[in-house]
């Protein structure tokens, strides 16, 4: 893929590069970020952006990721492939933390081997050496310090070492004692010259301590004398110190040794590791400004789409969105509309979303949006004087454009701004067409801006050529930074030169001057730019009633269910007492017919028995529903009852042609067979107060925040899915869930019921500001 570095400078991709860097763990990975190329092959492509989707999820919904920190290693092993050579402790150390996070990383990985298979194949590829692991923090410390344990000689020339020194000092601070007693010392101290320890002698005693003077103070009153009886100590001593150098490097050179028989595996585990770390950087990314893979298509189809140097400087909220298709049968998007309406962010937007693709990265963009693999891209922008080459603006421009004509092809983006500009505007617009048809047949993606109006009309007749303009406020005479295909737009420079102040005869002047046609096609855009305002209008406000009746079907579908499903639970408790009343009945008839029996149908057995039947056919009436049985002849006012449902509904209709009638039940309004319906006794003042009333409302959200802490994962749920219909029927666009940190259940619950739910678009959690992984944020459809 050919991109130079003007183009990536031009597009602010390298500060992009450099503030994703910012989120790897490691210099090594650091720097693997600036480092990354663009892509050849799509699949390799779709690889990379499948192991950031992972490790995203990984990041999100997972335990905390093993990755740490690390450093460059690549010295130390080239110095280790010399035989008999050694790595100094300090560089042992930083292999071992290398071997230690491989070992952790390709564990968590492969534990989770199902739900990051594209991870983990590349986890797969690292080498536990356990062994050298363990032969490393045997023998040096985490100070890099080689430790007596590392070897028996080592310890013993270490312990003869300390036995010495202690009786040197011993020795020095009685001879001290000695002399500061007989006033010979400057000072009750001892001193350290020339790394060992020594008398502070007065200059005029110096005979007295006997030994060797090895230093004098800056004032010659004090000299330092390391006494004779020490001095064969002190020479034992650094003997020993030359031995336990000598038996630390023999140490070192085994331990690098053994590495050198891995070198192979342990670089390998180290270039894992930089993957692993500029993956983890660019999923961070992905995460913060909730971007998405996109897919790989002869297209550009972008949905949404942002400048992701935008969001580093501005809410997203405050950026308006690009949405664009281009590279079917239309090639070429002539961009016109007044300066500062975004024409240019716009074309920027286009070019840095085409390289944050090719170079293996999410895009800020909706799901589902897609960008082509080009092979190459370029960029004519702004004022280009190059001053070193003696190069006008346009000189610049054509010397540009020649690369550009000399080297494009059907897998080419190019992105011009102000096309035809810095020269004569007949001769630069006619330039212009060349070019713009040229690279059309050629089959290349080329979006331009232009202020000229014969490109628009260019635009409107050339085939693979369409023209597109950034929406402008009439009224307010604001850019909107909207953009839309097949309208071209107008510079508005008389009515923002009006509406600045200047005078209105010279404004008329210059309509005078541009003529009919400049005036007739001002109209034409100005008319087509209402049109398509009262259009979206009429769109935006049919996509707010559509979404308000789909959540009302879903409230009635669910109020249905439920009253059908009451129903028969209400059904077979009515037919469990009616048995269990039954089986009453029949056992007290029998007792009473025994009793009769036995008693020989006596007064007071026959009262008793009459007064048990009495009872139960009041528990029967009182089971019973208080109706009489249906006539068929239903008449509006009626109270009836619904077979299988509870409550009761007031009729309204006369029976239709298929036998139905209109049900007022609670707040809805029904169609009901009148054979299923029975007409309620007329005392319906009772019967309020008997019967249960099917109440349906449609509630609306009252706050775009919902907090679910301190439930469980069952009571959330049912809120969550609640409160998600009644945002959606109060057209709420984005809501945010706050269900903390904790042990994540809350948070897993939220996600899987976003994830499956009807109004849900998208979902993502919050960022530091919004209150990081203990609030999720969902955009509703």
């Amino acid at each position: 893929m050919k991109i130079s570095e003007h183009v990536l400078s031009s597009l602010g991709f390298d500060i992009l590069l450099n503030n994703v860097s910012n989120s790897a763990l490691s210099e090594p990975g650091r720097e693997g970020v600036l480092k990354l190329s663009p892509f050849l092959k799509a699949e390799d492509l779709a690889r990379e952006l499948k192991c950031i989707t992972e490790m995203k999820e990984l990041l999100q919904f997972d335990d905390p990721f093993v990755l740490a920190g690390f450093n460059f290693i690549e010295n130390y092993l080239k110095r280790a492939e010399v035989p008999g050579s050694f790595i100094d402790a300090k560089g042992i150390l930083e292999i071992n933390v290398v071997l230690k996070i491989s070992s952790d990383v390709k564990d968590y990985i492969s534990s989770r081997r199902d739900k990051y298979p594209v991870l983990n194949s590349t986890a797969s590829n690292i080498s536990v050496i356990k062994d050298v692991e363990k032969e490393i923090e045997h023998a040096i410390g985490p100070d890099a310090v080689v430790l007596d344990r590392a070897s028996r000689e080592l310890a013993v020339i270490r312990q003869h070492t300390s036995r010495l020194e202690s009786r040197s000092r011993s020795l020095l601070e009685r001879i001290l004692k000695t002399a500061v007693s007989k006033g010979w010392a400057q000072e009750d101290t001892l001193a350290v010259k020339q790394g060992s320890l020594v008398i502070p002698v007065k200059e005029s005693f110096k005979g007295r301590v006997k030994g060797i003077v090895v230093d004098q103070s800056a004032s010659g009153q004090t000299v330092f004398v390391a006494p004779f009886e020490v001095l064969e100590i002190e020479n034992q001593i650094r003997r020993l110190k030359a031995d336990e150098k000598s038996e630390i490097e023999k140490i070192l050179t085994a331990i690098t040794d053994r590495i050198r028989e891995h070198s192979y595996k342990i670089l390998q585990n180290f270039h894992v590791l930089v993957f692993f770390d500029t993956i983890y950087a660019r999923a961070r990314f992905s995460a913060e400004f909730n971007c998405m893979p996109a897919e790989t298509g002869g297209e550009i189809r972008l949905k949404n789409g942002y400048h992701p140097l935008l969001l580093l400087k501005q809410k997203r909220e405050n950026i308006v969105p690009l949405s664009i298709e281009l590279g079917g049968e239309i090639k070429t998007i002539v961009i016109t509309g007044p300066n500062a309406g975004g024409k240019t962010v716009a074309l920027k937007t286009i070019g840095i979303l085409a390289l944050m693709h090719a170079f293996g990265m999410h895009v800020p963009a909706d799901s589902g949006s897609e960008i082509p693999l080009f092979s190459k891209i370029f960029i004519d922008i702004g004022d280009e004087q190059s001053i070193e080459q003696g190069l006008s603006s346009f000189s610049s421009h054509i010397e540009t454009i020649k690369s550009i004509v000399n080297e494009c092809d059907n897998s080419t983006l190019i992105l011009l701004d102000e096309i035809g500009s810095a020269t004569d505007p007949a001769e630069g617009a006619a330039l212009a067409e060349v070019l713009l048809r040229y690279f059309t047949k050629k089959g290349a993606i080329t979006i331009a801006t232009t202020h000229m109006g014969s490109l628009k009309v260019f635009a409107s007749q050339e085939p693979g050529v369409e023209n597109g303009s950034m929406a402008f406020n009439r009224d307010t005479l604001m850019p909107t930074y909207l953009f839309r295909t097949g309208i071209p737009g107008s510079s508005y420079a008389f009515e923002i030169s009006e509406r600045l102040g200047l005078k209105k005869e010279l404004i008329e002047e210059a309509r005078a001057i541009t003529g009919d046609d400049r005036g007739s096609l001002d109209r034409l855009i100005l008319t087509m730019e209402e049109k398509y305002q009262k259009a979206s209008e009429i769109l935006q406000e049919a996509e707010i009633k559509e979404s308000k009746l789909s959540g009302l079907v879903k409230l009635y579908d669910d109020r249905l269910t439920r009253l059908k499903q009451e129903g028969e639970k209400e059904k077979e408790k009515i037919i469990e007492n009616a048995e269990a009343l039954l089986n009453e009945a029949n056992a007290a008839v029998e007792k009473i017919v025994k009793e009769i029996r036995e008693q020989k149908a006596s007064k007071e057995s026959i009262k008793r028995a009459k007064s048990k039947i009495t009872e139960i056919k009041s528990r029967v009436k009182e089971l019973s529903p208080k109706q009489k049985p249906q006539n068929g002849k239903a008449r509006p006012g009626d109270y009836v009852k619904w077979k299988g449902h509870k409550g009761r509904g007031k009729v309204e209709s006369e029976p239709d042609k298929s036998g139905r009638v209109l049900v007022q039940w609670g707040d809805l309004r029904l169609k009901v067979p009148v054979s299923e319906l029975s007409i309620l006794e007329e005392n319906r003042a009772e019967q309020r107060h008997s019967a249960v009333a099917v109440s349906y409302s449609v509630e609306q959200a009252s706050s775009d925040e919902l907090d679910l802490r301190g439930m469980t994962a069952f009571e959330a749920e049912q809120e969550l899915d609640k409160f998600l219909g009644r945002a959606a029927i109060s057209g709420i666009n984005h809501v945010r869930i706050i269900h903390g940190k904790g042990t994540g259940v809350l948070r897993k619950t939220v996600n899987n019921v976003l994830k499956n739910h009807k109004f849900v678009k998208r979902s993502r959690l919050g960022n530091y500001r919004e209150g990081d992984t203990g609030v999720t944020i969902a955009e509703l459809k």
